[in-house]
């Protein structure tokens, strides 16, 4: 469930990472066993459960925690985000995700941010490539002002002229910014190559003839027919009680419209097939994005290749790969691999960085470690080691009341249910050496398609 968000924070000026499934910051080069072996949450088991509220028709996960006069309310519209744009619209949720914080009601602009600072307010709002997030975080005494500007900005956006062509050019020039970095410009190809013929495949925040032609009338209809009832998903988190969520729960979303179109894209089948795609593009390093096909959150091959991932590439500093090929032969700044879930692709991937004469061998390397993994697995005591890990690394995720909001919206958009958060870490620990080995046969026996900028070509081996 873990990803890297990106949120407006309230009165911040724009912020744009084209994320398209691939991420160097969300790229861990941090040794995380220590960081847990230190944490204060590590050992520490939650016994609250987490409860189901329903207000107005509307459903939502609710836990209370009162130890901190805090709420917290992550709210997510499912099939709305950038994926979900008419082809001729790209960049309307990013654009949409500023101008929401850029005057509604009886708030001009700058008194979002001054009434934020003031009463402890946190608002903001994200794109990903198939839901629009919004975030709200308030003092308990100050949950009726948080509701004012959450409802304003839902229900009565300014959307003044001179504002968006004050924002339409700060994406245009974070548009610009992010073709001249090496990395924007792998995201973008990587894209392109990977879902080609899908929504997947376009720019996330747009592009500077299409984002140029975008008006009022766009982010008002695109509200209309995506911020519904009938595709919310609601968690609200803290110091609050299920009469008063209910409450918020009609307070916030009770106005929206009922019914949701169901437009769910066509599910995209990752290729898997070796390719090798070269980006001529001048960079002071070589950098490579690749993938292969993964597996649904529901499946049951989930967490069997969840904790083989972990072991080969998603442990940080501590993963194989990073040993290997970053410790012992010191070619590569970072490299990392991961889960991903978008509603209509499921992926196995993960990218390195390293110098152009470092690049072939590291990529020798990285496919002799893949290979390995298909056919020989994980040891006993890897598998009992990613266990502990992934027991501990699972408390540090109540570490704010934030973040459980944000898990209790993941809970419900994966379907895996009100009690998931006391049965998770039994699914981990209850998973045997026969189960991951066998995902970990299945899923990297094929080789991975690369995207790569900076390099030279390298043969199938990895040979220049």
């Amino acid at each position: 469930m873990s990803k890297c968000r990106r949120w407006l924070i309230l009165g911040a000026a724009v912020v744009i990472a084209a994320v398209a499934g691939i991420s160097y910051r969300c790229g861990s080069r941090i040794d995380t066993d220590a960081i847990l072996a230190h944490s204060v949450l590590k050992d520490k088991t939650f016994g609250v459960k987490v409860q189901q509220v329903e207000a107005d028709g509307i459903k939502a996960y609710l836990l209370e925690e009162h130890s901190n006069p805090i709420v917290a309310v992550s709210f997510m519209f499912d099939n709305a985000g950038s994926a979900y744009e008419p082809e001729n619209k790209q960049g309307l949720t990013a654009l949409l995700s500023e101008m929401l914080l850029n005057g509604a009601g009886e708030y001009e602009a700058l008194q979002f941010k001054d009434i934020g600072e003031e009463y402890g307010i946190k608002l903001g709002f994200g794109a990903s490539d198939d839901t629009f997030e919004g975030y709200l975080q308030m003092p308990k005494d100050n949950l009726n002002m948080g509701v004012k500007l959450l409802t304003a900005a839902l229900y009565r956006p300014h959307f003044t002229l001179d504002y968006i062509a004050l924002v339409k050019k700060q994406l245009q020039t974070a548009i610009r910014n992010h073709t001249e970095r090496p990395e924007g410009v792998l995201a973008d190809k990587f894209s392109e190559l990977i879902f080609a013929g899908h929504p997947y495949a376009r720019p996330a925040i747009g592009k500077p003839e299409t984002v140029a032609g975008l008006n009022r009338g766009d982010l008002l209809n695109f509200m209309r027919t995506h911020f519904t009832k009938g595709n919310l998903i609601i968690g609200i988190a803290g110091d609050i009680n299920a009469a008063e969520a209910e409450q918020l729960i009609r307070d916030l979303f009770g106005h929206l419209p009922q019914q949701f179109a169901d437009n769910t894209l066509e599910e995209y089948k990752i290729s898997s097939s070796g390719a090798m795609h070269y980006v001529e593009r001048a960079a002071p390093q070589a950098i490579t994005a690749f993938i292969t096909r993964g597996t649904h959150r529901n499946s049951k091959d989930f967490y069997p290749l969840y904790v083989a991932n972990h072991i080969f590439g998603g442990a940080g500093l501590s993963s194989r790969i990073s040993k290997v090929i970053r410790e012992e032969n010191g070619l590569t700044y970072g490299i990392y691999t991961y889960l991903s879930n978008k509603k209509s692709a499921v992926m196995l991937a993960g990218g390195y960085a390293s110098t152009p004469e470092n690049f072939a061998k590291a990529h020798s390397l990285l496919l002799e470690q893949w290979q390995q993994m298909a056919q020989k697995g994980v040891s006993k005591e890897e598998l009992q080691q990613a266990k502990d890990a992934l027991i501990a690394a699972h408390n540090l995720r109540f570490a704010s009341t934030g973040g459980i909001a944000d898990m209790l919206v993941a809970m419900q958009q994966y379907n895996l249910g009100a009690d998931f958060l006391e049965k998770r870490n039994d699914y981990i620990r209850n998973l045997t050496l026969d189960e991951v080995n066998a995902a970990a046969a299945k899923y990297y026996a094929a080789t991975p398609d690369f995207v790569i900028i900076g390099a030279p070509t390298v043969t199938e081996k990895g040979e220049k």
